[in-house]
């Protein structure tokens, strides 16, 4: 049966709401390290996820409650605050039955983005609920009014927290496993958003590769390579030098990559993305770098001068995925808790163990651009085919390049030919 959310055909009373904080840059922040905790955790008792069809990962605690961090309350090491909350105004909030979480929603407006957009959007994200209309009727509802309150004119979502993280709503791929930092949700979340009268932005992609699918076309970039060996293009070619990062120097590389990033990534076919400041760049390179092997991370370099990245890391999901199986457990809905951080602790130290063992069989493709001044002349296809020798060579068996925009040909068209489409995400846009 479906219901018309926005049009709110329910008798029924709508579930209470509770609001677990707000921070509005450079005015105020309230928010404990519980009440992110709490939100954190909803997921874990949504039913479906708990059901045979469900092929949800659920994250590291302690990182998920850094990157909804807006507090100075930091602890070296293990909890850090996410300077995209900087720019960025957010609330929580969360729905419980009987004492037992069963929705929650985060509404927030990331200033940047508007600035540069020239828009006044609020975004929702995280949103998770129990099938059950009202539930999240009344999430959705709770959400938007509060951004409309704030001076927006058009929601935007779901999102975590723009094209930099982790953005859309799976629609399509519930069978399929999720790599590193790709949303999963239920998928009854569509008919929520839709029967709500949220339509169509546009759709993210991820193709998922192995050495079997990819075989024939690194076959052809051989023999092409082969057959422009003495030739002008081969000459134009040889121009590039593409390297493995420096660990030795990584702040340095780090500020090399930064410069690379935002430039490329935008331009117009990469939608919702939002240039990343310093400190949001280098708290994210800082958090690459735990988990990096430099054998997959590449610089294209032309007379020396950085033109373009290629930035893979292990697919850590297969770790906490067998570790969740083996310890079957609730978390607590408390910051500090024994039993929730000896998780976290134990999955890291097997993280830290299996990369530098190099066992690890899939990688995330996070990161992977040129230029777009030599994009025509190959060197894209010989960037691809340097990260997909590296992994052959430390036995890596399969890869995920995502979230990519259906509007992104120019990595869409190359990945399509070593690779199949396995999960789409759709971002949702309602006027008001």
């Amino acid at each position: 049966m479906c219901f018309d959310l926005r049009n709110g055909m329910h008798k029924q009373p709508m579930p209470i709401i509770k609001d677990l904080g707000e921070h509005i840059p450079g005015i105020k922040t309230r928010f404990s390290l519980n009440e992110i905790k709490e939100f954190v955790i909803v997921p874990y008792f949504i039913d479906w996820y708990k059901s045979r069809h469900s092929n949800k990962i659920f994250p590291i605690y302690l990182q998920e409650v850094s990157d909804l961090n807006p507090t100075n309350k930091q602890i070296p090491g293990i909890l850090t605050k996410n300077p995209f909350f900087d720019h960025t105004q957010i609330k929580l909030f969360k729905i419980d039955s009987n004492n037992i979480p069963s929705g929650r929603i985060m509404a927030f407006i990331d200033f940047n983005y508007n600035k540069t957009h020239k828009q006044k959007v609020g975004w929702l994200g995280l949103f998770e609920s129990v099938e059950d209309p009202y539930v999240a009727e009344a999430l959705l509802e709770t959400g938007i009014n509060y951004l409309q309150k704030n001076g927006c004119t058009k929601i935007m979502g779901p999102a975590k927290f723009n094209a930099n993280g982790e953005i859309g709503l799976l629609i399509d791929g519930f069978g399929k496993k999720t790599y590193f930092m790709e949303p999963y949700n239920a998928p009854y979340y569509r008919e929520f958003f839709e029967n709500y009268g949220f339509k169509k932005e546009n759709d993210w992609f991820s193709v998922n590769t192995d050495t079997l699918i990819s075989s024939n076309y690194m076959n052809k970039i051989e023999n092409l390579m082969e057959k422009i060996n003495g030739t002008v293009r081969n000459e134009r070619l040889n121009g590039f030098n593409i390297r493995n990062i420096n660990f030795k120097k990584i702040k340095n590389e780090i500020k090399i990559i930064k410069n690379l990033y935002n430039p490329i990534w935008s331009k117009g076919n990469h939608p919702q993305f939002t240039e990343m400041t310093d400190e949001e760049f280098n708290i994210m390179a800082l958090g690459i770098k735990t988990i990096a092997l430099k054998e997959l991370i590449f610089i294209v370099e032309k007379n020396k001068i950085p033109v373009g990245i290629s930035v893979s890391i292990p697919n850590i999901n297969e770790i906490i995925e067998g570790y969740d199986n083996r310890n079957k457990q609730l978390p607590s809905k408390y910051f500090f808790s024994v039993k929730d951080l000896r998780r976290d602790i134990d999955i890291f130290s097997e993280i830290k163990r299996r990369v530098k063992m190099k066992k690890i069989d899939g990688i995330r493709i996070l990161i992977l651009g040129v230029d777009e001044k030599y994009r025509k002349i190959g060197i894209d296809s010989k960037l691809y085919y340097k990260t997909a020798q590296a992994a052959k060579a430390i036995g890596i068996k399969h890869a995920s390049g995502s979230q990519l925009a259906d509007i992104n040909f120019d990595i869409l068209n190359p990945l399509f030919k070593i690779g199949r489409i396995s999960m789409t995400w759709r971002v949702y846009g309602l006027s008001l």
